[in-house]
């Protein structure tokens, strides 16, 4: 049952529900304070437990708003469509209000479509319009899109209200429900007998953001609930890195031995040792002014970077240097910079943490000139080798909702000098369950994606990529990619990205071409014979809401269809990213198949928080709810420039800098 409750902005929460007649895997996700999104997947009749004719695996979104916050004598009211894209089954909308009363919650609701089902009065939106009196069923031919004609229609509305209790000296919840949801289709399949509207439960909280529940349901159904509260814009605790002085004793023992022809050297040792590299430096405006252009290796905040860089240039730069301007550069491209001013050392650090930010300011990354005095001579070339245990995962195959295969993975990245970079990484099958898939592609397009259980069954294991890149800038505010080789798992090619970001503008602009040929099953060097061209002209927005940058890519997609892509992703500070993607091509509903047309979820969950030490690694996949062949794109090219500079962008550095200032 809905209700007008919301969590705070930027928390995540994963649930599942099992029981006998229905498991439902999803999240919720609170886009905004006063909106939230949620994900279901759910299998009717698991293990085929009930003898019934219901073999549906479904798919479903769910979008609720507040209308009104709670007030002192009114309650706070929201209202929600559920199952947005989909097939309908769970099709609704809603308008709820709830109030507390201390350790009582009650909340009311009036809803359409299933929360009608028990018809408690007449639509009164039939007032405004004849038109609210019909609802539009959904068909197969309708999944995945919005129906036009649904939303808030039908002859009826039903109530449906519910009551919680909380003991918090215990952790425990009380909860009891009226439904107005009859459940008429699993009764019309044989599922269950005639439900009943009540049900009640008990919730235990162990934790703060965990909750495991155990109710009563339809009059015939034990269930259990699990869900858990994460906090994505919580930042990391600050994580010295080694080679920083810890106290004012080893500080002055060290500034005693600094000489003018000396610090750069010392500077670099412990850079290099604190998760950093140190590229170069340059000394202007008679030496008071001192550019340190680093490359950040370790650190998950861009802030914890500049700021360790910070502490050691306080330690090793001549007193006679008054600014100290740091360029954060990424395989070749400068992507931000920061100037510090730095503070008289007879003034204490107490004394100016009133205002920590203000000695710390944003600047544009091109001010460095062409030739700084210092260059650090790296190795070239300059190999990595990296060998991990991980995983892949097929979710929501009609047939199965979850296969995965375990691997190895042998990943190489050279760097060869001159912004030339080689990347490599093989995959050795250890365990999948692949080999079962037997769904084969109905597409009437090319199959440029709709063939990827042969990958996964052909190719378990193979090379995932061997590829040449080139990174770097050809102008001020232009950036460029170009690479060529094995690009991902089912193609290969050649191709390039430009992006203009002129600074501080929220606006970039981005071109991109590849031409692609399809790779053998195997994933070995073999070909086969589709190949095409696919590009896009990109226009990104940085906004300043929450986090969220908006991307409009249009151009063409691999199996040669024209259209745009749409993407929202939510990034915060602290490496979380969460956002989604819909793609419009001149493929229509019909021919696009299943799902009508393509679109999914993005995730990124950064490590650092969770491990110690400091680390840049996350785990990002893209979530996509149907594999078909419209609106394609390559995986990882054509439109990454923008997305790989999100953590040095001016807006990211100027909400963390109070972050950056040295302790």
């Amino acid at each position: 049952m809905p209700t007008a409750r919301m969590r705070d902005d930027g928390v995540l929460t994963p649930f599942l529900v099992q029981q006998d007649t229905l498991d439902t895997y999803g999240a919720s996700y609170q886009l905004l304070p006063w909106l939230e999104a949620s994900f279901r997947y759910a299998i009717f009749n698991p293990g085929d437990k009930i003898r019934s004719s219901d073999g549906l695996e479904d798919r479903s979104f769910e979008v609720k708003a507040r209308l009104l916050e709670e007030k002192r004598y009114f309650p706070q009211v929201a209202i929600g469509l559920r199952d947005l894209f989909g097939t309908g089954v769970f099709a609704g909308e809603y308008v709820v209000a709830s109030k507390r009363f201390g350790a009582l919650d009650v909340t009311g609701g009036f809803g359409w479509g299933r929360f009608s089902d028990r018809a408690t009065l007449r639509n009164p939106l039939r007032l405004l319009s004849n038109s609210f009196r019909t609802r539009k069923g959904f068909d197969r031919g309708d999944q995945g899109q919005p129906i036009d004609g649904t939303f808030f229609r039908g002859e009826d509305v039903g109530f449906f209200g519910g009551v919680e209790y909380r003991f918090d000296r215990f952790g425990v919840d009380l909860l009891a429900e009226y439904s107005s949801d009859a459940f008429e289709r699993s009764e019309r399949k044989g599922t269950i007998d005639e439900a009943s509207p009540f049900n009640y439960g008990i919730r235990w909280r162990p934790q703060p953001g965990l909750a495991l529940t155990l109710s009563h349901q339809l009059g015939q159904d034990v269930v259990l609930g699990l869900s858990a509260s994460i906090d994505t814009k919580a930042l990391p605790p600050v994580k010295r890195a080694r080679g920083i002085w810890k106290s004012e004793v080893e500080r002055s023992a060290a500034e005693d031995a600094i000489t003018t022809q000396s610090w750069y050297e010392r500077l670099l040792f412990d850079i290099e040792r604190s998760g950093l590299l140190l590229l170069g430096a340059d000394v202007q405006q008679r030496n008071s002014v001192v550019w340190l252009e680093i490359e950040n290796i370790d650190y998950a905040l861009a802030a914890d970077a500049v700021r360790t860089a910070l502490e050691l240039a306080e330690i090793h730069l001549p007193s006679n240097v008054h600014t100290i301007n740091v360029l954060i550069n990424r395989d070749g491209i400068a992507n931000g910079a920061v100037s510090y001013r730095r503070r008289p050392r007879e003034v204490s650090a107490q004394a100016v943490r009133i205002d920590d930010s203000a000695i710390v300011d944003v600047i544009s990354p091109r001010l460095l000139g062409p030739s700084p005095r210092h260059l650090t001579r790296f190795r070239k070339p300059n190999f990595n080798t990296t060998l991990e245990l991980s995983s892949r995962f097929q979710v929501m195959d009609p047939d199965d909702p979850l296969r995965y295969q375990i691997f190895g993975r042998v990943g190489v990245a050279g760097d060869l000098g001159a912004d030339f970079y080689l990347r490599a990484a093989i995959a050795v099958d250890l365990y999948n369950d692949f080999g079962d898939i037997s769904r084969t592609s109905n597409s009437v397009l090319p199959r440029v994606r709709s063939d990827v259980a042969r990958y996964l069954q052909e190719g378990d294991t193979g090379i995932a990529s061997l590829y040449l890149e080139r990174r770097g800038m050809i102008a001020d505010d232009v950036s460029y990619r170009t690479y060529a080789g094995i690009l991902e798992d089912m193609y290969s090619g050649v191709g390039g990205e430009i992006l203009w970001q002129p600074f501080p503008s929220r606006f970039a602009f981005g071109l991109s071409a590849t031409w692609v040929t399809q790779r053998d099953f195997d994933r070995d060097f073999g070909h086969q014979k589709f190949e095409t061209t696919v590009g896009h002209a990109s226009v990104y927005w940085d906004s300043p809401i929450a986090d969220y940058d908006v991307a409009v890519h249009m151009g063409r997609y691999l199996a040669r269809d024209k259209g745009a892509t749409f993407e929202l992703r939510r990034t915060l500070d602290n490496g979380w990213m969460i956002g989604a993607w819909a793609t419009f091509t001149d493929v229509s509903f019909e021919d696009f198949g299943e799902g009508s047309f393509d679109k999914g979820l993005f995730f990124r969950i950064p490590f650092n928080s969770m491990l110690p030490g400091n680390t840049r690694g996350a785990y990002a996949t893209a979530l996509r709810l149907l594999q078909r062949d419209g609106g394609q794109r390559l995986e990882d090219f054509g439109t990454t420039l923008w997305w790989d500079s999100r953590d040095t962008r001016t807006d990211a550095l100027v909400r963390t800098r109070s972050r950056m200032v040295p302790r």
